[in-house]
């Protein structure tokens, strides 16, 4: 793996902390922490590796919901040419 993307990797993982930080949907636990992101070669998806202190399935599920928005905050974070299509998971072997 490229150290250019294990850069991009890293600093996708953190502007996502932060848009879900600031999301407002009452929904979503106190404490999402973002464990990982793994970015295909091709830039064209991104698998998030996510856990929760509480509801970690259902909140995977609102974010894969919410994917649209979480990735237009993103594209305002990170310039890219193409943002990559977000999918969360909660099973650190879905991320591998």
């Amino acid at each position: 793996m490229s150290r250019s993307l294990l850069r991009l990797e890293s600093r996708v993982a953190r502007a996502l902390s932060e848009i879900i930080h600031e999301m407002q949907d009452p929904r979503l636990p106190l404490v999402v922490t973002v464990e990982r992101v793994r970015i295909s070669a091709d830039l064209s998806r991104a698998r998030v590796l996510i856990s929760a202190l509480e509801r970690a399935e259902e909140t995977a599920a609102l974010l894969n919901r919410a994917h649209g928005y979480l990735q237009e905050e993103l594209a305002h974070e990170v310039p890219l040419r193409r943002i990559p299509r977000l999918s969360f998971h909660t099973d650190p072997r879905e991320v591998l």
